[in-house]
Parts: C-alpha cells; structure tokens; sequence
C-alpha cells in the first residue's frame, strides 16, 4: 500500500469522519477535511506508511483534527474561523446589521446591562474597556480602581456572556 492509499483510506475512515461531523461550525467541516488531508500529504511518506503499519495514523489523524479544529492558534483558525470577527466588522464600518453570530449576541447582551440597573451598567463599561485594552492592568490603570476588582468583574461578565450565548 503507498502514501496516497493510505491517505485516502484515512479520508474515508468511518471514525475520523465521525470525529468532523462533531466539529463546529458544521460549515466548516468540509474544510477541516480537505485541510487534514493537505496536511497528511505534506507529511513524509515514509512517516505515514510507518504510522500506518504501527497502527497509529489514525490516532494521530484524530489529535490532528482536535487540534485544528478545535485550536486558535492554527492556520485553519486564521483562514476560516476568524473571517467571522472580521465579517462583523466589516458590517458595522458599511452600517449594515451584523448578522446574529456570537459576537453580535454578546454585543446585544452588554447592551443590555448598559440599560438596566447601575452595577450591571458598571460591569459592562469596565468589560467593554477590557475589550477595548485587552489588559486588565490598563483598565484598572483608566478607572483608577483595583485590579483585583477589575479581574472580578471581567470574570464573572465572561462567565455571563459564555452561558447566555451557549443557550441561544
């Protein structure tokens, strides 16, 4: 059996497709599947047929798949996953409505605790310059308040955000 039988093989393997279809977002399943297969050829022949023959070239494959699919740090993450964040900037420079991904939703919910009563207003404004800094000494630098507090707030409006846009 040579390299690209093997490949292929691992293409159409019932459990490695199993494992994509468990991958989100579902429209990007096809092009984790095309990037693990670019990445097996890229591999050295004789690495693959020696995985293949220790049977360890599917688990392999399968960390491999974890670790793009799931992973921020990646190529797969800059080629596909982050057009989203860009997507929804590009929405607001045009002054069009972002359509409802999570971003937007967590936009709405901040938006929500600006509105409502003063503490959850007081988060929202110091989460929104966490944003903004991306560094809770800087934030808590701005307000003058203490970076323990700053951290606090920052935490628990994550936690908030995270749980909300999971249940949407």
């Amino acid at each position: 059996m040579n390299c690209r039988e093997i490949i292929s093989e691992i293409y159409q393997s019932k459990s490695i497709n199993e494992l994509i279809s468990k991958i989100e977002p579902k429209d990007l399943q096809n092009d984790l599947r095309q990037e693990i297969a670019i990445e097996l050829l890229q591999m050295d022949c004789d690495k693959i047929i020696k995985m293949h023959k220790a049977n360890e070239l599917t688990y392999y494959t399968i960390r491999m798949i974890i670790n793009i699919g799931t992973g921020k740090n990646n190529n797969f993450f800059k080629k596909f996953k982050q057009k989203d964040k860009i997507n929804d900037y590009l929405y607001v420079q045009q002054g069009k409505e972002i359509p409802k991904s999570a971003s937007s939703l967590a936009s709405n919910i901040l938006s929500e605790k600006l509105n409502s009563d003063p503490y959850s207003a007081h988060e929202a404004i110091i989460f929104n310059k966490f944003v903004e800094f991306g560094n809770l000494k800087k934030v808590a630098e701005y307000f003058n308040i203490p970076h323990l507090h700053v951290f606090q707030v920052v935490k628990k409006t994550k936690a908030e955000l995270k749980k909300r846009i999971n249940n949407n």
